[in-house]
């Protein structure tokens, strides 16, 4: 082959892998979605289920699940730390306004990272629901934590569904709201308009982004007085919304107040919706009895869904306490088999003592050693976040089979798509 040949050859070749790089790279891209009667569908009109998981602790710190002290020294006047507010107030008072956002910084970047996005694509997931704070765009760079999820997940072919967990003044008691026995957010009118405001700011912001699957309005509202009030204020986020944005699917929840008597969506005016709910059973004494609940559950959505024709989303469920990685395989394939899209509570889990459960995918089976907000120094406290990292945790590799063998089940939709190798 003469010298003149070769480089032509090269030439061509060079050429053809760009094209195929291109080509991956425009398959990873994900198609936007909305819906179409009872289903979620993408803009090629293929159903898709969307399934995968919460990315709970990271945006949102709960301490229950994360390696925390919460207990001030005795003396002390430190409060003790129950969430976001209380955690991240206790670094700032001793460290100062920029060493506790050098730790939080610290901490999301250990907690949750690009190569977590590859992990959930291996296992065939096309989907990650993200938990927020309203306060979260107004942290300096705040927004950008969740433009950098948006860009993970479109880079590997998956959605994300961004979800108001915290609403401003709490939408209820819990401490996953960010600040834990507040629950104003019906009560005060200013609330309910600076979340209608903050919903038109992030709508305007990603209204082109077809990685962002859609709005989940509020994180189990359950401080609402009633559900005709709780309707009544999620129409007003919704035509905040779609002030800005028509194009996006906008996730509805019923904040346990159950799904029968959610609203017919076309009298309230609403286009391109889903509704979303919640499955636990804490009540539960065994395996066979979170079994029958849960499948009882997936039943009940059925039924709502074929009268409403509408989609319905699980946006969160466990299976703690009492079941077992083989509920779990059956509750997804049941999923699956009903073309309910699903999330699971949660990614991971880190707890000082270790252990396994059915709460997360990743957690540490030993002990590690706690972050003691009021001891540790900044240097410290940084240190000990990087042990955080997934890399350091175990996979719970039966509950990580669950979910491969449901991807199987399901076939067809986004999480067929190959990912591509050249990730950022």
């Amino acid at each position: 082959m003469t010298s003149q040949l070769r480089k032509h050859c090269v030439s061509v070749l060079t050429l053809c892998f760009g094209v195929l790089a291109l080509a991956r790279a425009a398959r990873a891209a994900p198609l936007a979605l909305h819906t179409q009667g009872a289903q979620i569908v993408d803009a090629s009109g293929n159903t898709i289920t969307l399934r995968g998981v919460n990315l709970g602790g990271w945006l949102v710190e709960e301490p229950w699940m994360q390696p925390f002290v919460t207990t001030p020294p005795k003396g002390s006047s430190f409060a003790p730390i129950k969430d976001h507010v209380s955690l991240w107030g206790t670094t700032e008072k001793r460290l100062g306004t920029a060493g506790m956002g050098r730790v939080r910084t610290a901490f999301r970047s250990a907690w949750i990272t690009a190569a977590d996005f590859d992990r959930m694509r291996a296992l065939g997931l096309n989907c990650v629901r993200l938990p927020f704070l309203a306060s979260l765009p107004d942290e300096p760079g705040g927004a950008q934590w969740l433009d950098r999820a948006i860009a993970w997940a479109s880079a590997r072919n998956m959605y994300v569904i961004l979800d108001m967990h915290g609403a401003p003044g709490s939408q209820s008691d819990q401490g996953h709201t960010g600040q834990a026995d507040v629950n104003a957010f019906f009560k005060e009118p200013v609330n309910i308009a600076r979340a209608a405001a903050l919903w038109a700011r992030l709508a305007r912001r990603y209204r082109d982004n077809p990685a962002v699957a859609g709005y989940d309005l509020l994180n189990e509202p359950t401080g609402t007085p009633n559900s005709d009030t709780l309707y009544v204020v999620q129409g007003r986020l919704y035509n905040a919304i779609r002030s800005v944005d028509t194009r996006h699917i906008v996730f509805i929840e019923d904040g346990y107040t159950g799904v029968q008597w959610m609203p017919f969506p076309a009298p309230c005016g609403w286009q391109n919706v889903a509704y979303s709910t919640h499955y636990y059973n804490f009540q539960a004494k065994s395996a066979q009895d979170q079994k029958q609940s849960s499948q009882g559950y997936v039943t009940g959505l059925e039924a709502e869904r074929t009268r409403r024709q509408i989609p319905y989303y699980v946006g969160e469920f466990g299976l703690e306490p009492g079941g077992t990685p083989a509920v779990l395989a059956d509750l997804l394939g049941t999923f699956e088999d009903k073309h309910l899209s699903y999330t699971s509570w949660t990614y991971k889990v880190a707890w000082t003592g270790g252990g396994r459960s059915l709460w997360a995918l990743y957690c540490n089976a030993k002990p590690i050693i706690p972050l003691d907000p009021y001891r540790d120094s900044e240097a410290d406290l940084i240190r000990k976040c990087a042990q955080l990292r997934t890399e350091r945790l175990d996979e719970y590799t039966q509950m990580a089979d669950a979910f491969r063998g449901a991807v199987r089940r399901g076939g067809s939709g986004a999480a067929a798509m190959p990912m591509p190798k050249e990730t950022p």
